[in-house]
């Protein structure tokens, strides 16, 4: 079912439908198996009705060989770009995990205090988004059509 056109609010309850969802490497099934990545695909068919990229497989320490800014790269073809200080509930932030490193994970801002993200050895949940989170984000985008 698409919630397109619902705004911010859309995306946050399109993540928060992926709470709970086991971490699986490259998958993207609610409630089966997904990644930081497969989170962000998913909510955009929920919002849009269909998958807007296919990623190739990718291991799990992909970027770091070639230094190439992959999500990045792969954010910008789909989503709108904005300013990191400018981020609001319902937009994707992309995080690189140390500093100089490529950015290799990503999450929906819920609220201006939290996000919902996949991660490794863990369920998908909505966490704090604390100064250790804050001092990682690389980009931030926000969903086509759902912010004014």
């Amino acid at each position: 079912m698409s919630n397109r056109g619902n705004g911010p609010e859309a995306v946050v309850a399109a993540a928060r439908a992926w709470i709970g969802t086991p971490y699986h490497h490259q998958a993207s099934l609610k409630g089966i198996g997904a990644d930081c990545l497969g989170l962000i695909r998913g909510v955009w068919r929920d919002l849009y009705g269909t998958e807007a990229e296919r990623p190739p497989g990718y291991s799990r320490d992909w970027g770091e060989a070639s230094g190439e800014e992959t999500l990045i790269a792969a954010a910008t073809r789909h989503l709108v770009p904005k300013s990191i200080a400018a981020a609001q509930p319902g937009d994707v932030l992309v995080f690189r995990m140390r500093e100089g490193a490529v950015a290799k994970h990503a999450a929906v801002l819920a609220t201006s205090s939290t996000i919902i993200h996949a991660i490794e050895d863990r369920l998908a949940a909505e966490i704090p988004y604390t100064a250790w989170w804050r001092r990682r984000v690389a980009a931030v985008y926000s969903f086509p059509g759902m912010h004014t």
